[in-house]
Protein backbone atom coordinates (compact mmCIF):
# COMPACT_ATOMS: atom_id res chain seq x y z
CA UNK A 1 0.00 0.00 0.00
CA UNK A 2 1.39 3.49 -1.23
CA UNK A 3 1.90 6.47 1.93
CA UNK A 4 -0.49 8.32 0.02
CA UNK A 5 -3.34 5.54 0.08
CA UNK A 6 -2.63 4.97 3.71
CA UNK A 7 -2.90 8.25 4.83
CA UNK A 8 -6.36 8.89 2.61
CA UNK A 9 -7.31 5.70 4.61
CA UNK A 10 -6.46 7.03 7.73
CA UNK A 11 -8.57 10.19 6.89
CA UNK A 12 -11.64 8.69 6.77
CA UNK A 13 -11.43 6.62 9.84
CA UNK A 14 -10.48 9.71 11.61
CA UNK A 15 -13.51 11.44 9.74
CA UNK A 16 -15.86 8.45 11.19
CA UNK A 17 -14.35 8.25 14.50
CA UNK A 18 -14.89 11.94 15.27
CA UNK A 19 -18.07 12.57 17.60
CA UNK A 20 -19.99 15.96 17.68
CA UNK A 21 -19.41 17.89 21.34
CA UNK A 22 -16.29 16.66 22.09
CA UNK A 23 -12.53 18.17 22.09
CA UNK A 24 -8.91 16.91 21.32
CA UNK A 25 -6.37 16.65 23.52
CA UNK A 26 -3.23 15.20 23.36
CA UNK A 27 -3.02 11.96 25.17
CA UNK A 28 -0.59 12.19 27.87
CA UNK A 29 -2.68 15.17 28.22
CA UNK A 30 -5.77 12.81 29.34
CA UNK A 31 -3.66 10.12 31.01
CA UNK A 32 -0.42 10.76 31.71
CA UNK A 33 2.74 9.47 30.17
CA UNK A 34 2.49 6.13 29.00
CA UNK A 35 5.67 5.27 27.35
CA UNK A 36 8.84 6.71 27.13
CA UNK A 37 12.03 6.23 24.22
CA UNK A 38 14.94 4.83 25.43
CA UNK A 39 17.38 7.32 27.38
CA UNK A 40 20.26 5.76 25.10
CA UNK A 41 18.79 6.92 21.76
CA UNK A 42 17.65 10.70 22.59
CA UNK A 43 15.59 11.35 19.25
CA UNK A 44 16.32 14.63 17.02
CA UNK A 45 12.79 15.42 16.38
CA UNK A 46 10.27 15.56 18.97
CA UNK A 47 8.70 12.00 19.15
CA UNK A 48 4.89 11.91 17.59
CA UNK A 49 2.20 12.14 20.42
CA UNK A 50 -0.75 10.31 19.85
CA UNK A 51 -4.13 12.28 20.19
CA UNK A 52 -7.32 11.06 21.78
CA UNK A 53 -10.55 12.34 21.88
CA UNK A 54 -12.18 12.64 24.83
CA UNK A 55 -14.68 14.52 26.81
CA UNK A 56 -13.76 17.77 29.09
CA UNK A 57 -15.99 17.75 31.54
CA UNK A 58 -15.69 15.18 34.74
CA UNK A 59 -18.10 12.60 34.66
CA UNK A 60 -20.18 11.00 37.64
CA UNK A 61 -18.66 8.14 38.44
CA UNK A 62 -22.10 6.05 40.30
CA UNK A 63 -25.94 6.08 40.27
CA UNK A 64 -27.81 8.05 42.63
CA UNK A 65 -28.08 5.76 45.43
CA UNK A 66 -26.10 2.64 43.48
CA UNK A 67 -22.61 2.00 43.51
CA UNK A 68 -21.28 1.02 39.25
CA UNK A 69 -19.20 -1.33 39.38
CA UNK A 70 -16.29 -0.51 36.72
CA UNK A 71 -13.83 -3.35 35.42
CA UNK A 72 -10.44 -2.74 36.37
CA UNK A 73 -8.08 -1.48 33.08
CA UNK A 74 -5.56 -4.06 32.21
CA UNK A 75 -2.12 -4.46 32.95
CA UNK A 76 -1.20 -6.62 30.52
CA UNK A 77 -3.03 -4.45 27.62
CA UNK A 78 -0.80 -1.41 28.60
CA UNK A 79 2.57 -2.91 29.04
CA UNK A 80 1.75 -4.70 25.93
CA UNK A 81 0.94 -0.82 24.21
CA UNK A 82 3.59 0.45 26.16
CA UNK A 83 6.08 -1.49 24.76
CA UNK A 84 5.06 -0.85 21.27
CA UNK A 85 5.21 2.70 21.39
CA UNK A 86 8.35 2.49 22.49
CA UNK A 87 9.40 -0.20 19.38
CA UNK A 88 7.66 1.58 17.02
CA UNK A 89 9.47 4.89 17.62
CA UNK A 90 12.61 3.25 17.74
CA UNK A 91 12.44 1.82 14.03
CA UNK A 92 11.45 5.21 13.12
CA UNK A 93 14.41 6.54 14.27
CA UNK A 94 16.37 3.92 12.65
CA UNK A 95 15.73 4.11 8.85
CA UNK A 96 15.39 7.27 6.25
CA UNK A 97 12.18 8.89 5.93
CA UNK A 98 10.09 7.20 3.33
CA UNK A 99 12.36 3.87 3.03
CA UNK A 100 9.85 0.89 3.80
CA UNK A 101 8.77 -0.53 6.61
CA UNK A 102 11.31 -2.46 8.43
CA UNK A 103 10.95 -6.06 9.31
CA UNK A 104 11.05 -5.91 12.90
CA UNK A 105 7.95 -2.91 13.00
CA UNK A 106 5.79 -5.34 11.11
CA UNK A 107 6.72 -7.53 13.52
CA UNK A 108 5.85 -5.44 16.37
CA UNK A 109 2.53 -4.60 14.93
CA UNK A 110 1.88 -8.04 14.64
CA UNK A 111 2.18 -8.35 18.08
CA UNK A 112 0.40 -5.68 19.12
CA UNK A 113 -2.63 -6.60 16.96
CA UNK A 114 -2.17 -10.40 19.02
CA UNK A 115 -1.92 -8.70 22.74
CA UNK A 116 -5.37 -6.87 21.36
CA UNK A 117 -6.95 -10.16 20.12
CA UNK A 118 -6.10 -11.58 23.71
CA UNK A 119 -8.11 -8.46 25.14
CA UNK A 120 -10.62 -8.47 23.44
CA UNK A 121 -11.45 -11.73 24.20
CA UNK A 122 -12.78 -10.55 27.36
CA UNK A 123 -16.46 -10.50 28.11
CA UNK A 124 -17.51 -6.78 27.65
CA UNK A 125 -18.19 -6.44 31.46
CA UNK A 126 -14.66 -6.92 32.38
CA UNK A 127 -13.30 -4.61 29.82
CA UNK A 128 -12.33 -1.01 31.04
CA UNK A 129 -13.53 1.49 28.81
CA UNK A 130 -10.01 3.27 29.59
CA UNK A 131 -8.44 0.43 27.61
CA UNK A 132 -10.48 1.02 25.00
CA UNK A 133 -9.33 4.28 24.85
CA UNK A 134 -6.25 3.95 25.00
CA UNK A 135 -5.83 1.12 22.57
CA UNK A 136 -7.94 2.74 19.48
CA UNK A 137 -5.79 6.39 20.39
CA UNK A 138 -2.56 4.26 20.19
CA UNK A 139 -3.36 2.53 16.70
CA UNK A 140 -4.46 5.12 15.33
CA UNK A 141 -1.91 7.40 15.81
CA UNK A 142 0.69 4.85 15.24
CA UNK A 143 -0.43 3.98 11.79
CA UNK A 144 -0.42 7.47 10.84
CA UNK A 145 2.98 8.44 12.06
CA UNK A 146 3.96 5.37 10.23
CA UNK A 147 2.58 6.07 6.93
CA UNK A 148 4.12 9.31 6.94
CA UNK A 149 7.56 7.82 7.64
CA UNK A 150 7.46 5.14 5.68
CA UNK A 151 7.24 5.11 2.01
CA UNK A 152 5.31 2.32 1.59
CA UNK A 153 3.28 -0.08 4.26
CA UNK A 154 1.45 -3.44 3.68
CA UNK A 155 -1.97 -3.21 2.56
CA UNK A 156 -2.44 -6.17 4.47
CA UNK A 157 -1.01 -4.98 7.96
CA UNK A 158 -2.98 -1.42 7.32
CA UNK A 159 -6.15 -3.40 6.96
CA UNK A 160 -5.59 -5.44 9.91
CA UNK A 161 -5.00 -2.54 11.68
CA UNK A 162 -8.51 -0.74 10.82
CA UNK A 163 -10.23 -3.89 11.51
CA UNK A 164 -8.70 -3.45 15.18
CA UNK A 165 -10.19 -0.46 15.42
CA UNK A 166 -13.52 -1.48 14.17
CA UNK A 167 -13.88 -4.10 16.98
CA UNK A 168 -12.67 -1.64 19.33
CA UNK A 169 -15.87 0.66 18.73
CA UNK A 170 -18.33 -2.13 18.96
CA UNK A 171 -16.91 -3.26 22.31
CA UNK A 172 -17.18 0.71 23.47
CA UNK A 173 -20.64 0.51 22.15
CA UNK A 174 -21.49 -2.44 23.92
CA UNK A 175 -19.68 -1.11 27.60
CA UNK A 176 -21.82 2.01 27.26
CA UNK A 177 -24.93 -0.27 27.41
CA UNK A 178 -23.63 -1.31 30.43
CA UNK A 179 -22.40 1.82 31.87
CA UNK A 180 -25.92 2.84 31.79
CA UNK A 181 -28.71 1.53 34.01
CA UNK A 182 -31.84 1.63 32.73
CA UNK A 183 -34.99 1.85 34.90
CA UNK A 184 -37.41 -0.86 35.27
CA UNK A 185 -40.93 1.31 35.25
CA UNK A 186 -41.72 1.45 31.73
CA UNK A 187 -41.75 5.27 30.52
CA UNK A 188 -44.70 6.89 28.98
CA UNK A 189 -43.99 6.74 25.15
CA UNK A 190 -44.81 10.06 22.94
CA UNK A 191 -45.39 9.85 19.07
CA UNK A 192 -41.83 10.07 17.14
CA UNK A 193 -43.22 12.34 14.98
CA UNK A 194 -45.51 15.18 14.53
CA UNK A 195 -48.50 15.89 12.85
CA UNK A 196 -49.75 11.70 13.85
CA UNK A 197 -51.28 9.93 10.55
CA UNK A 198 -51.41 6.84 10.63
CA UNK A 199 -51.59 5.45 7.12
CA UNK A 200 -51.47 1.95 7.95
CA UNK A 201 -52.08 0.05 11.26
CA UNK A 202 -50.81 -2.59 13.13
CA UNK A 203 -51.84 -6.44 11.81
CA UNK A 204 -52.18 -8.83 9.62
CA UNK A 205 -52.38 -6.65 6.10
CA UNK A 206 -51.58 -7.67 2.50
CA UNK A 207 -47.69 -6.96 2.09
CA UNK A 208 -47.19 -3.83 -0.25
CA UNK A 209 -44.86 -5.23 -2.25
CA UNK A 210 -44.77 -8.79 -2.03
CA UNK A 211 -48.67 -8.48 -2.31
CA UNK A 212 -48.82 -11.61 0.76
CA UNK A 213 -50.39 -11.71 4.03
CA UNK A 214 -48.23 -10.63 6.50
CA UNK A 215 -48.21 -9.59 9.95
CA UNK A 216 -47.46 -5.49 10.23
CA UNK A 217 -45.40 -5.49 13.59
CA UNK A 218 -45.60 -1.64 14.12
CA UNK A 219 -47.72 1.20 12.26
CA UNK A 220 -46.99 3.28 9.46
CA UNK A 221 -46.93 7.13 9.95
CA UNK A 222 -47.39 9.48 7.08
CA UNK A 223 -43.94 11.60 6.98
CA UNK A 224 -42.49 13.94 4.19
CA UNK A 225 -38.69 13.08 2.86
CA UNK A 226 -35.99 14.52 5.86
CA UNK A 227 -39.18 15.36 8.33
CA UNK A 228 -37.23 14.82 11.66
CA UNK A 229 -38.14 11.68 13.62
CA UNK A 230 -37.88 11.61 17.37
CA UNK A 231 -37.38 9.61 20.54
CA UNK A 232 -40.73 8.05 22.07
CA UNK A 233 -39.08 7.87 25.61
CA UNK A 234 -35.69 7.89 27.02
CA UNK A 235 -33.37 5.32 26.54
CA UNK A 236 -30.41 4.17 25.24
CA UNK A 237 -29.39 3.17 21.25
CA UNK A 238 -29.16 -0.56 20.85
CA UNK A 239 -28.86 -0.38 17.15
CA UNK A 240 -28.51 2.18 14.71
CA UNK A 241 -27.68 1.70 10.83
CA UNK A 242 -29.25 -0.74 7.79
CA UNK A 243 -31.58 -3.74 8.91
CA UNK A 244 -32.84 -5.30 5.40
CA UNK A 245 -36.20 -4.77 4.25
CA UNK A 246 -36.91 -2.11 7.00
CA UNK A 247 -34.09 0.25 5.40
CA UNK A 248 -32.03 2.11 8.23
CA UNK A 249 -33.39 1.39 11.22
CA UNK A 250 -32.42 2.86 14.70
CA UNK A 251 -33.92 0.82 17.99
CA UNK A 252 -34.00 2.14 21.27
CA UNK A 253 -34.13 0.13 24.92
CA UNK A 254 -36.14 2.30 27.29
CA UNK A 255 -36.58 -0.28 30.06
CA UNK A 256 -35.43 -4.15 30.43
CA UNK A 257 -37.27 -5.75 27.28
CA UNK A 258 -38.86 -2.64 26.17
CA UNK A 259 -37.54 -0.89 23.54
CA UNK A 260 -39.21 0.86 19.77
CA UNK A 261 -37.87 0.58 16.57
CA UNK A 262 -38.12 3.28 13.44
CA UNK A 263 -37.64 2.37 9.75
CA UNK A 264 -37.14 3.29 6.82
CA UNK A 265 -35.12 6.11 7.75
CA UNK A 266 -33.47 8.43 5.06
CA UNK A 267 -30.61 9.13 7.48
CA UNK A 268 -29.51 7.78 11.06
CA UNK A 269 -28.17 10.64 13.30
CA UNK A 270 -27.38 8.28 16.47
CA UNK A 271 -24.99 5.64 17.25
CA UNK A 272 -25.64 2.28 19.38
CA UNK A 273 -24.46 3.34 22.83
CA UNK A 274 -25.70 6.99 22.64
CA UNK A 275 -28.04 8.05 25.50
CA UNK A 276 -31.09 9.80 24.21
CA UNK A 277 -33.92 12.01 26.41
CA UNK A 278 -37.76 12.05 25.30
CA UNK A 279 -37.69 14.03 21.95
CA UNK A 280 -34.05 13.63 21.03
CA UNK A 281 -33.59 13.62 17.26
CA UNK A 282 -32.59 10.09 15.92
CA UNK A 283 -32.82 10.30 12.39
CA UNK A 284 -35.03 11.68 9.17
CA UNK A 285 -37.61 10.13 7.77
CA UNK A 286 -37.08 8.61 4.06
CA UNK A 287 -38.21 5.32 1.95
CA UNK A 288 -35.29 2.95 2.16
CA UNK A 289 -35.58 -0.49 2.23
CA UNK A 290 -38.75 -2.24 1.14
CA UNK A 291 -41.08 0.90 0.99
CA UNK A 292 -43.53 2.23 -1.99
CA UNK A 293 -42.94 5.48 -0.74
CA UNK A 294 -41.66 8.13 2.33
CA UNK A 295 -43.39 7.39 5.52
CA UNK A 296 -42.16 6.27 9.10
CA UNK A 297 -42.43 2.35 10.40
CA UNK A 298 -42.85 2.78 14.18
CA UNK A 299 -42.79 -0.20 16.39
CA UNK A 300 -43.03 -0.71 20.19
CA UNK A 301 -41.45 -4.18 21.43
CA UNK A 302 -42.44 -5.37 25.28
CA UNK A 303 -41.09 -8.53 26.79
CA UNK A 304 -40.22 -10.18 23.35
CA UNK A 305 -43.41 -9.00 21.73
CA UNK A 306 -44.86 -6.29 19.14
CA UNK A 307 -47.25 -3.98 20.71
CA UNK A 308 -50.08 -2.27 18.84
CA UNK A 309 -48.38 1.74 18.90
CA UNK A 310 -52.04 2.55 18.92
CA UNK A 311 -52.44 1.05 22.53
CA UNK A 312 -49.26 2.31 23.85
CA UNK A 313 -49.38 5.79 23.08
CA UNK A 314 -52.89 6.83 22.04
CA UNK A 315 -53.72 7.94 25.21
CA UNK A 316 -51.36 10.62 25.45
CA UNK A 317 -52.42 12.04 22.60
CA UNK A 318 -55.98 12.76 20.63
CA UNK A 319 -54.53 14.55 17.92
CA UNK A 320 -54.18 10.71 15.72
CA UNK A 321 -55.39 10.68 12.22
CA UNK A 322 -56.58 7.49 11.04
CA UNK A 323 -56.37 6.66 7.42
CA UNK A 324 -54.42 7.65 4.26
CA UNK A 325 -53.86 11.39 5.43
CA UNK A 326 -50.60 12.89 4.07
CA UNK A 327 -48.57 15.03 6.70
CA UNK A 328 -49.48 18.44 6.85
CA UNK A 329 -47.53 21.63 7.86
CA UNK A 330 -47.44 21.74 11.44
CA UNK A 331 -44.04 22.11 12.57
CA UNK A 332 -41.86 19.09 14.02
CA UNK A 333 -40.49 19.81 17.87
CA UNK A 334 -37.58 21.61 17.95
CA UNK A 335 -34.58 19.30 17.19
CA UNK A 336 -32.23 18.51 19.89
CA UNK A 337 -29.11 15.85 19.76
CA UNK A 338 -28.66 13.28 21.97
CA UNK A 339 -25.87 13.17 23.91
CA UNK A 340 -22.96 10.75 24.31
CA UNK A 341 -23.22 8.27 27.38
CA UNK A 342 -22.33 9.34 31.01
CA UNK A 343 -21.36 7.03 33.25
CA UNK A 344 -24.18 5.77 35.47
CA UNK A 345 -26.33 7.89 34.33
CA UNK A 346 -30.26 7.15 34.21
CA UNK A 347 -31.70 7.31 30.55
Amino acid sequence: MSRLAALSLLAVLSACATTRGEDKISYEDAFGPMAQPPASAPSSEPAPVPVVRVRTKARELKAPGKELPTARTSPELQAALAAFINQARESRRQVKRGSPMPTEQEGNWAKVTGSLDAFLRRPAEKTSSLDIVRARATLESELEEDARSYGDIPEALAESVMTRVTKLEVRMAEVRRLMVQTVNVIPRFTWPISPVSVTSGFGEREHPILGELKEHMGVDLAAKRGQGVYAAAPGVVLNAGWNGGYGYQVEIQHAPRVTTRYSHLSRVLVEPGQILERGDLVGLAGDTGMATGVHLHFEVWKDGRARDPLDELDHNDGSVDIGSVSAGDTQPPAKRQGRRPVVGRRP
